[in-house]
């Protein structure tokens, strides 16, 4: 659990912070030498396109294991509206034999964990016949407010409270909402901020300038007038339903991010900025979104897809963000299902071959083969991957690509599609071939001839 939002009086709303887990203690210390002020440096595509701002919106932090007591009575704090949290996808999986959780169910003054704070908390307010605060989740997850509202009522449950069940059930709101992913602060941003700035800062943010929060206007206790923040740069939308929106991201930007990175990885490059300077790798991923994913993906209210599309291809070439292709790597077995293998599954059933995903899906099973184009050996970090024990599968996967297919946590029913393993197959048997470069290259060819 981050932050906390809390409003003073009807118009100004400030922020506590409150670190749950052990690795905030560093953020704690350094907030509180810093008054809660802390700079965000906002980097464009274009070399001058960076913004500083000092925030200030934080008046306080409090790190739970030294103070749970305090952070308690803080959540607890009739002036309380809005409880946020960043815990990250880890964080849900909620386990209800965690020795944390057991103490938490146990020990309600002195809780351990974001859930055990929120729960307790919110029976304190219920007890002093006090309105509850809204849930307001932002990770990076899937209807994330469904997610942690299925957490908080999973615990209150196992505390056999059945007047805290029926007050959450029925006063507290769990909003769902979609940003972006910001990146850990690193010591190159900490030297960047103090050698361009002059400023000696022990927790910048470093971003990229573009900004979207797409948020269910859902706030049980009010809200900020975040109406006043929709326009550029803020870009704040208010919906009743953040689902198009989701699909919109993960089928097309988390879709392209996914296709490209195992092809960049086997071209060499180590950037994600980099990857798009490949002329070709450019018209694989704007081709994907437009000749592949567009045509099945349902209206958006209030987004123009083209331009959408067009930032997209422009923050994949933000050389100034140095995300890394080995980061985007990551978890590949997992982020198939949710990004690529919809839009796969609702092309074949309009009888056409995405010959896009196809070499996606390809270049990620070549990947699996554990040795790049140049012989050293990849280091895979995939948990569902492992669990799976799909390197095997994919050391298999060069003379016959179809057992791979055949993993239904990663592929569904794929694999009975017969002309999209054959041309999945082709894919893998062109990159051992020809390598990633001539490979794409041969693979656009005959795209373009496909669709003659």
């Amino acid at each position: 659990m981050d932050v906390l939002a809390t409003e003073y009086d009807q118009i100004d709303w400030g922020i506590v912070g409150i670190g749950v887990r052990s690795v905030d203690k560093s953020i704690s210390t350094v907030l509180q030498a810093q008054d809660g002020l802390y700079t965000l440096i906002s980097k464009g595509s274009v070399e001058t396109d960076i913004n500083v701002r000092i925030i200030g919106s934080i008046i306080g932090y409090i790190f739970a294991p030294d103070e749970p007591e305090r952070a308690l009575a803080t959540l607890m704090h009739p002036d309380t509206k809005i409880v946020s949290m960043t815990i990250t996808v880890s964080g849900y999986d909620i386990g209800m034999t965690n020795i944390d959780i057991q103490h938490d169910l146990q020990h309600p003054q002195t809780p351990r964990t974001v859930f055990g704070f929120l729960t307790h908390a919110l029976d304190g307010r219920r007890r002093a016949s006090l309105a509850p605060f809204t849930i307001l989740s932002c990770d990076n997850v899937q209807q994330n407010g469904e997610v942690a509202k299925r957490c908080i009522l999973e615990f209150t449950k196992a505390l056999n409270n059945v007047e805290l069940l029926d007050y959450i059930q029925t006063k507290v709101t769990f909003p769902n909402s979609m940003g972006k992913i910001t990146p850990a602060t690193t010591d190159a941003d900490r030297h960047y901020v103090y050698l361009h700035c002059g400023i000696a800062d022990g927790c910048p943010v470093v971003a990229e300038s573009f900004m979207q929060w797409v948020v269910e206007d859902s706030f049980c206790s009010g809200r900020p007038p975040l109406e006043l923040l929709t326009n550029v740069p803020y870009n704040v939308l208010l919906t009743e339903h953040v689902e198009a929106y989701e699909c919109m991201k993960m089928r097309l930007l988390n879709a392209a991010h996914t296709a490209m990175c195992y092809l960049g990885y086997l071209m060499g490059y180590t950037y994600i900025h980099e990857i798009m300077s490949e002329k070709n790798m450019q018209f694989f991923i704007e081709h994907l979104m437009s000749d592949e994913v567009t045509p099945v993906l349902s209206p958006v209210p209030n987004v123009d897809l083209a331009e959408y599309k067009r930032k997209i291809i422009e923050r994949f070439s933000n050389r100034h963000m140095k995300d890394t292709v080995s980061r985007v790597c990551m978890d590949g077995a997992s982020k198939f299902p949710k990004y690529l293998v919809p839009t796969i599954v609702e092309q074949l059933k309009r009888g056409v071959i995405p010959y896009f995903c196809a070499m996606a899906v390809g270049s990620w099973i070549r990947y699996f083969g554990g040795k790049d184009e140049s012989g050293q050996s990849i280091v895979l970090r995939d948990v569902l991957a492992d669990e799976l024990q799909l390197q095997k599968l994919a050391s298999e996967a060069r003379f016959t690509a179809i057992e791979m297919l055949r993993v239904r946590q990663v592929f569904g029913d794929l694999a009975n599609n017969k002309l999209f393993a054959e041309t999945v197959q082709d894919a893998v048997k062109l990159l051992y071939e020809e390598g990633s470069k001539a490979a794409l290259e041969k693979w656009i060819g005959r795209v373009d001839y496909s669709h003659k």
